[in-house]
């Protein structure tokens, strides 16, 4: 195991308010550290680095992960953060629910991007304060 791959265990997995995470070179769009299950093609990787490139875009359009689309309710220059809400019709009550929550934070660096993703049994403040901090970690040695 590298010391990426231990970084992210000990920053992001060791909290449980993570489920999945990596870390990507922007630059060349380089997959550089993962966690163990998730999976990542080139052409989802290539999506992360154009919502980090092209924040307006990506508030306008959304973020596509799993086949999924997530509304993006935050996008500058330091972090992206993404929302899957599924909404399911209750037909007694005529109202919407929410059935789960799950999201997609993108912290950004000098050259990386921290991706964490959460589900609906985590606590998104969690997981937003532990990619927000290892994404500082990361600006403060300029990399």
């Amino acid at each position: 195991m590298n010391q990426l791959h231990e970084l992210l265990g000990e920053a992001l997995l060791s909290t449980k308010h993570v489920q999945h995470c990596a870390i990507i070179r922007v630059k060349d769009a380089s997959l550089r550290a993962s966690s163990v299950g998730l999976t990542l093609d080139n052409d989802q990787i290539n999506r992360f680095v154009m919502a980090v490139k092209d924040p307006a875009t990506s508030r306008e359009e959304g973020l596509m992960y799993d086949g999924k689309k997530y509304k993006v309710v935050r996008a500058d220059k330091q972090s992206v953060y993404a929302k899957y809400v599924s909404l399911v019709q209750n037909i007694k009550i005529f109202a919407l629910l929410n059935k789960g929550k799950e999201g997609i934070i993108i912290s950004i660096t000098a050259n990386l991007m921290i991706l964490s993703i959460y589900n609906d049994s985590m606590h998104s403040s969690i997981c937003v304060e532990a990619t927000e901090k290892l994404g500082e970690y990361f600006r403060e040695k300029d990399r």
